[in-house]
């Protein structure tokens, strides 16, 4: 069985971050918002935990600023939470396809409209949309 909520120091073992680094993530980012139990302890959803790894993903791999991974991170919620869609090869797919990515994936930005991702970000991605669509089926 899955775990509903994750401490702080559960979920910086997950993604491979300090502490302090998602304390401060939570500060920059409007949309990771861990609430807190009784004791005032920060306890992460699932949700929480796709929020910090696609932050991870635009701030370490695609070495974005703040405000450039702020603004994907934006584009990439909007799109997850207002339709069924995913942009795969180019097509609109539906968001419980996730067996057959193909070697690209788009984003509403043009500048990533125009990158073919290597077979590494093609995995990390692939995993990243099961965990979502996981995430959507609760």
């Amino acid at each position: 069985m899955q775990k509903l909520y994750h401490s702080i120091s559960e979920v910086s073992e997950l993604v491979d971050e300090e502490q302090h680094i998602l304390r401060y993530w939570e500060k920059e980012f409007e949309q990771l918002n861990p609430k807190k139990n009784r004791g005032g302890n920060r306890i992460y959803s699932e949700k929480d935990v796709l929020v910090i790894k696609t932050i991870k993903k635009f701030l370490r791999e695609d070495k974005l600023s703040l405000k450039g991974a702020k603004e994907q991170l934006d584009k990439f919620l909007a799109n997850q939470n207002g339709s069924n869609t995913l942009f795969v090869n180019g097509n609109l797919q539906d968001k419980n396809i996730n067996q057959s990515m193909g070697n690209t994936l788009f984003t509403n930005s043009a500048e990533a409209q125009n990158n073919t991702l290597q077979n590494e970000d093609i995995k990390e991605i692939h995993q990243l949309l099961k965990d979502i669509a996981g995430y959507l089926r609760q």
